[in-house]
């Protein structure tokens, strides 16, 4: 499950980066650009994630900066989501 949401959340970070959705057209010239594969930790274990990438690169990830493969405090960022009225299926993605 938390592959999943660690998956949605860099989805949605990268959505709000670039101010659009799903390669929605905007007047900005930077746009999704492909995904590389990171193995990080997490107090749930090991797990392969998708950080998603922008054409620039200038894209850096919040809860996974570049050069780091640890996630810290995932289980409050799960709570925060359900908290604020994520379902579990949203979660899960």
């Amino acid at each position: 499950m938390h592959k999943k949401a660690v998956d949605h959340i860099l989805q949605a970070e990268l959505d709000a980066y670039l101010d659009n959705v799903n390669y929605e057209r905007t007047t900005t010239e930077n746009y999704r650009n492909g995904h590389n594969k990171k193995t990080v930790k997490s107090s749930f274990g090991e797990a392969e994630i998708v950080v998603p990438g922008d054409r620039q690169g200038n894209f850096d990830a919040v809860l996974v900066p570049k050069g780091h493969n640890i996630i810290d405090g995932l289980e409050k960022i799960i709570i925060t989501c359900y908290a604020k009225g994520m379902g579990v299926d949203d979660i899960r993605g």
